[in-house]
């Protein structure tokens, strides 16, 4: 049977609350220290097929009800980070070598993203 996907609503404040954040552009890794002792690392790879803006959402959905993928107009070559910032107290916002910069990266997103990475 089938894991259900993790919820947000389901994690703890201290698993969803940061302690420390690096962005480390030459690895293309993001580290998160979350307060409840976990680290994360995820790769740029990984947060870009991630990206929760309505544009990369909407690709997601076409592509998942098709039975064969369709080539699209994506840029060649290897996306990279190139900077990111704080949102608030609630988010990062990434900002990518193709220009794309509208995915705001919620901590709960992160967090569920290291969960399921994590899920046997």
């Amino acid at each position: 049977m089938p894991q259900q996907p993790l919820r947000n609503e389901s994690l703890t404040e201290l698993q969803s609350q940061p302690t420390g954040l690096d962005l480390a552009l030459a690895e293309q890794v993001l580290r998160i220290d979350w307060a409840d002792g976990v680290t994360s690392a995820f790769p740029a790879h990984v947060l870009r097929r991630s990206c929760p803006c309505a544009s990369c959402r909407t690709e997601r959905e076409k592509q998942s009800q098709t039975l064969l993928p369709i080539m699209t107009s994506a840029p060649t070559g290897e996306l990279r980070f190139i900077g990111g910032h704080l949102v608030g107290k609630y988010a990062l916002q990434l900002e990518w070598s193709d220009g794309h910069a509208t995915g705001i990266y919620d901590f709960k997103l992160l967090r569920t993203l290291h969960e399921e990475s994590t899920r046997v």
